[in-house]
């Protein structure tokens, strides 16, 4: 049982709060009153969270309305993209999402092809750059490119080895760098044609020293800076990280941890906030297929996992391959054969 305390000027307030960030499930255990000063202690029990999204309005506009209001979409991005969905509007609401999303966003996977420039993972403390470091790399090693991995975080307890553990399962080298100097040096000692991939410390992006030392790495590295934010996180905060991680050069995310949430909004807000394209997203904690690239029309299934029709429909992934939608259960479904993007199944596993 999920509990939490609301305190509120007045009953009605209280209650007010409880359903907004409850739902309409919420059983009030305890009130207290102090003058006019309410206190409420509500809960959730675990089925009303594992509860899939209710059944879809028939309108396909108000279909989609309710989905982005599921996930905690921002208004005004709300508004774009019903406006977009509106004018590509197709008998099936989640593909006009599909097309809004389309329309607003960018969709470019780091392992499509080989990069150019080192990749540089960034992002807060525990946001999943050192795993999705390694599952980028096991994505690496199946399409058969040399890699190379370096980590920048020498100062989290344990960080070295599990990305030692890493690199000595994949059989890959990995370098230390403690600062921007070493860094360069570790990239130039890399073979040509490898992929670098870089992890670095968890930042506060609140912090200019923080940001100026990233952009100081990503600089002396030649790299690009890619986003690494976990699913479920406070939508506005979001927002705020994709707009500063964005003024250190970020034009891609990567969504991590999307498996364990259940609503998708910050994805969305931190994407709209830095003007930053989706690239891979982190569906499992396992390496070897822990990655998947989304484009529009699976980021739609993810938003929008059940169709207004009830039951389980046999729906095309964008790879082709025949799946069936978890529309039963409200949850989109990964798979154990998830590819790290559209060509290639990630590698071995550590």
């Amino acid at each position: 049982m999920r509990l939490r305390t609301f305190n509120a000027a007045n009953m009605s307030e209280a209650i007010r709060l409880v359903r907004d960030e409850l739902g309409p499930d919420a059983v009030i255990l305890n009130t207290e009153t102090s003058g006019k000063a309410v206190k409420i202690t509500a809960a959730l029990d675990r089925a009303a969270i594992l509860e899939p999204a209710p059944l879809l309005a028939q309108d396909p506009m108000d279909a989609i309305a309710a989905a982005l209001d599921f996930h905690r979409v921002p208004e005004l991005l709300t508004e774009r993209l019903l406006h977009l969905a509106e004018n590509f509007l197709l008998e099936n609401p989640r593909q006009a999402l599909g097309a809004a999303l389309r329309a607003r966003f960018s969709y470019n996977a780091l392992l499509d092809a080989r990069p150019e420039r080192p990749i540089m993972l960034v992002g807060l403390p525990g946001a999943g750059k050192t795993a999705t470091l390694a599952k980028l790399a096991a994505g690496a090693k199946s399409a058969k490119w040399p890699v190379v991995a370096i980590t920048c975080d020498l100062a989290k307890a344990g960080g070295i080895d599990q990305l030692a553990t890493y690199a000595k399962a994949m059989g890959i080298t990995a370098y230390q760098a403690k600062n921007a100097a070493a860094l360069k040096r570790a990239v130039n000692a890399a073979p040509e044609d490898a992929l670098v991939l870089i992890d670095t410390a968890g930042t506060n992006p609140l912090k200019p020293d923080d940001l100026a030392a990233l952009a100081d790495l990503a600089a002396a590295a030649k790299a690009e800076p890619v986003l690494t934010l976990a699913a479920g996180s406070d939508v506005s905060e979001c927002a705020e990280q994709g707009q500063l991680y964005a003024e250190i050069g970020c034009q891609r995310l990567i969504a991590t941890r999307i498996d364990a949430a259940r609503r998708y909004g910050g994805l969305l807000a931190a994407a709209e906030g830095g003007k930053l394209g989706f690239a891979e997203f982190g569906v499992s904690p396992e390496i070897a297929n822990g990655l998947m690239f989304f484009g529009a029309d699976a980021l739609a299934r993810l938003i929008m996992p059940q169709e207004m029709a009830e039951g389980p429909k046999r729906a095309q992934n964008e790879g082709g391959t025949a799946r069936v939608d978890q529309a039963a259960r409200g949850r989109p479904d990964f798979g154990r054969g998830a590819s790290a993007s559209r060509k290639k199944s990630s590698g071995s596993k550590t």
